[in-house]
């Protein structure tokens, strides 16, 4: 096995790149290695641990649950829709990561 069938690739987008590094006008991109089992919560939750800054923001404190400032699609579909955190992954699954707008 090689390539994709290992991976799930992970995109920050727009102002969510601010917990990665980024200065929040590009994208960033990230390969997370998958094991057998792997749910959407499990990559993201590994991604988010070595990044405090998106650890903080993509979970409610002291819980695995998700806040609400950030908005998830997996393979092109919102969460909630087709996947759910504990929906397990398949290598060259893609999962973005885009910071809600909110307006006043």
């Amino acid at each position: 096995m090689g390539g994709d069938e290992q991976v799930v690739h992970i995109e920050l987008v727009a102002w969510a790149t601010v917990f990665v590094g980024g200065d929040g006008s590009e994208s960033r991109e990230f390969a997370e290695e998958i094991r057998p089992g792997d749910t959407i919560r499990d990559v993201l939750k590994r991604l988010s641990l070595q990044h405090r800054e998106l650890d903080e923001a993509l979970w409610d404190r002291g819980s695995a649950e998700l806040s609400e400032h950030i908005e998830i699609a997996v393979n092109d579909a919102l969460l909630g829709i087709n996947h759910h955190l504990g929906s397990e992954v398949r290598g060259g699954d893609r999962i973005i990561l885009m910071g809600q707008y909110m307006g006043g």
